[in-house]
């Protein structure tokens, strides 16, 4: 355990195993380690002896929250990586990409940006506010070397110069709350999508989702009904609930704690295959419609009534 917990990324030596291990990475901070907790166990009741785990840190978790996620992971082979065992590789490999470097030591959010800069080989990647429901059987996408999961909308506020996105055919609704990633890291192609002034990190709401969606535009996508992600108000119920997982974001996941705290005792289920989706290129036109909604969402006023109509559309859903 104690070598596990200071264990680095380049220099943990792996155990054997009588077969190759996929890699899962997951990211925890210590704001998540409630429901961090449960996302390593969950994915570790249902995939142990399939993945390996990498339970990467922004460096807040202490030693006692690393000891809690490893001993979480309950026989699945895992380690922490923390900032430090990642920041050797980032600096070797971000040493030619002067603008991608800046905006990596500029933006604190961009800590989930690090994992795939720093991946040594294709990954699973799931957010840790993420309740892990059954085994599945087909995690790695069937056409395409990437595979996302997806959204409603198009939450990519970081956009610049809208058409140089939709002439690139950058895929819609990308979410990269579960993602799995074949291709290696394009850095080129991201010091190029900055020198075309494509990101704004200065735009409130910006996310890692929209650069993923640009850079790794050769994708499925998850069906939404199978890796699901939580709406607000609403409550399932995760021991019927048919998807394979469920995504809680913004803390959503309170409300349910007592049915995730259940899962841990709760039997085992059968396997199941995911459904894939081919991806949509995204339009000016939603561009401008997203930016419109985080305009109305903002003003009180109507940011008030958007929510009183979203909780009657949720009481009829």
């Amino acid at each position: 355990m104690e070598e596990e917990a200071n264990g680095c990324l380049s220099s943990l030596p792996r155990r054997s195993t009588t077969r190759a291990m996929e890699l899962a990475t997951t990211l925890v901070h210590k704001g998540a380690m409630d429901i961090g907790v449960h996302a390593v166990r969950t994915f570790a009741k249902h995939f142990r002896g399939n993945y390996r785990l990498e339970i990467h840190t922004d460096g807040s978790p202490d030693a006692t929250d690393e000891v809690t996620l490893l001993h979480a992971a309950n026989g699945l082979e895992a380690r922490i990586i923390r900032p430090s065992d990642r920041r050797p590789l980032l600096d070797e490999r971000l040493a030619d990409f002067p603008r991608t470097r800046a905006l990596m030591d500029g933006i604190g959010y961009f800590a989930k940006m690090e994992l795939p800069m720093a991946a040594m080989g294709p990954y699973l990647y799931f957010d840790s506010d993420i309740v892990w429901l059954r085994p599945v059987t087909n995690l790695k996408p069937p056409k395409a070397p990437n595979a996302f999961s997806t959204e409603s909308w198009s939450w990519y506020n970081g956009v610049a110069n809208d058409h140089l996105w939709t002439a690139a055919k950058t895929p819609r609704r990308v979410n990269s709350g579960f993602y799995y990633l074949g291709e290696p890291f394009p850095f080129q192609r991201m010091e190029e999508m900055l020198e075309r002034g494509m990101f704004d990190p200065t735009i409130r709401y910006n996310t890692d989702q929209e650069i993923m969606a640009y850079l790794f535009c050769s994708m499925n996508l998850y069906h939404p009904d199978d890796l699901k992600r939580s709406r607000v108000r609403k409550t399932y119920d995760l021991g019927t609930l048919a998807s394979a997982a469920l995504h809680f974001p913004g803390q959503m996941w309170r409300s349910h704690m007592d049915q995730i705290e259940a899962l841990e005792s709760a039997p085992p289920k059968s396997a199941v295959a995911i459904r894939y989706q081919d991806p949509v290129p995204l339009t000016e036109l939603e561009l401008f419609r997203m930016r419109m909604n985080v305009r109305l969402s903002d003003s009180p006023t109507l940011g008030r009534l958007i929510n009183r109509l979203r909780a009657i559309r949720q009481k009829f859903a």
